[in-house]
């Protein structure tokens, strides 16, 4: 493949199916790509992402921005002293701390929620088949946000189809616009909804820290409130598929995750090898040369996280899942200024939803139709580049045997 010919359609069957031939062929030939069609220079080797994340002359605001014309302005696309300020506002939220009482009060009862219902099905079955994507990796987010929110769990199936328009208008390519601002609406009118009927006692840990009960709506925070919606849910979706797909792929036996050290290294290997989000826009505030390739000042610059993340020059054999490598350098969560928020909860989310799985049930098992078979093991077809997830994943859960230790209730 020449870098001449690499397609840079996000959605092309070509992209979707196998991306990873055509990152490897840009960070070789073409590292600081031009796209015609996107009108950017992409970029994909991960020593010049790390910089460009690091770099105060590369910015992540702009005002037409797809992201800014939806949300407002947010953390998303804030620079300097405004971003600082809004972190600012939400760190007391995500810090360590936090997240262990996080883990406590909201992780685990929204785990146990999906897989109660998961066990309630199986019955006096010895396994039950489910859809993971849909009752697991949608579940338990979905579950979780409610819960840091302080919304109803309940509402969780109202929520989700108006989010998903949220994540569309910031996908490659994008859809509907209009739809995305009319979800949003809808969200916003149910966010103050349930602020002005908080009553005293009641816990919002997310809305209480954006809008302090007794203190005036700021409602310039509401565009921010369901841009952390959007961020909560669907690339933890995202993210959760590929774990169960990645140990799937590699035969790993559900008992091994019980082991919390070995857990951590298949979450953090599958974030490097498969990420969620592939590619993060920045703009470049003044004029630069990058590997002879002058980038004019105003540019638009995809950084692409998915291609840094198995570049041969920072990982070894980095096309292969390896958990526990000595190098786990991670920019699934971006870096930088920028580096996202939520990092320790959702690591947390992925920690509590694999152990929680490991010491309920005695195995998962992929069950119906393989969409193909590459390196060595099935893939699935998947969907999305800034929320990459599979279409579908059926799998058989065991039954644990008796005798064997339950999670504790």
């Amino acid at each position: 493949m020449s870098s001449a010919a690499v397609s840079l359609d996000f959605s092309s069957d070509e992209f979707l199916a196998d991306p990873w031939p055509i990152y490897k062929e840009l960070r070789r030939a073409d590292p600081v790509h031009w796209s015609e069609a996107f009108n950017a220079f992409l970029v994909t080797r991960h020593e010049d992402v790390v910089s460009l994340l690091a770099d105060r002359e590369v910015v992540s605001g702009f005002p037409m921005r797809s992201s800014r014309r939806l949300f407002g302005p947010t953390l998303l696309d804030a620079d300097g002293p405004r971003h600082r300020e809004l972190r600012k506002i939400f760190m007391p939220l995500f810090a360590g701390g936090s997240v262990k009482r996080l883990r406590t009060e909201i992780l685990i009862p929204a785990v146990d929620q999906v897989l109660d219902s998961i066990e309630d099905e199986m019955g006096s079955m010895d396994e039950v088949e489910i859809e993971f994507m849909e009752r697991v990796a949608v579940g338990v987010p979905y579950a979780m946000v409610t819960r840091l929110f302080g919304l109803p769990p309940e509402d969780a199936a109202w929520l989700r189809p108006r989010v998903l328009p949220l994540a569309g208008a910031i996908e490659f390519p994008a859809t509907s616009l209009d739809t995305a601002l009319t979800a949003k609406a809808e969200l916003i009118d149910y966010l103050k909804d349930r602020l002005a009927h908080r009553r005293e006692g009641d816990r919002m840990p997310f809305l209480d820290l954006a809008f302090p009960p007794g203190e005036p709506l700021d409602e310039s925070l509401l565009g921010t409130a369901t841009l952390f919606l959007l961020a909560g849910t669907e690339t933890s979706v995202a993210t959760i598929g590929k774990i169960m797909y990645a140990t799937l792929a590699h035969n790993v036996e559900l008992s091994a995750l019980a082991d919390s050290e070995y857990r951590d290294h298949v979450v953090r290997e599958t974030l490097r090898w498969e990420p969620p989000s592939h590619t993060i826009l920045r703009y470049a505030r003044t004029d630069l040369n990058l590997h002879g390739v002058h980038v004019p000042r105003r540019s638009t610059l995809l950084l692409s996280l998915g291609s840094a993340s198995r570049d041969e020059r920072a990982f070894a054999d980095p096309d292969t899942w390896r958990p526990g490598r000595p190098d786990q350098r991670l920019l699934a969560f971006s870096s930088g200024p920028h580096t996202c928020l939520g990092i320790q909860l959702a690591l947390a989310e992925f920690d509590t939803l694999f152990e929680r799985l490991s010491l309920r049930f005695g195995g998962v098992r992929r069950s119906g139709s393989l969409d193909g078979i590459r390196q060595g093991f099935w893939r699935l077809r998947e969907r999305g580049h800034i929320f990459r997830q599979p279409d579908h994943l059926h799998v058989r859960l065991d039954r644990r045997r008796a005798g064997e230790n339950k999670a504790d209730a």
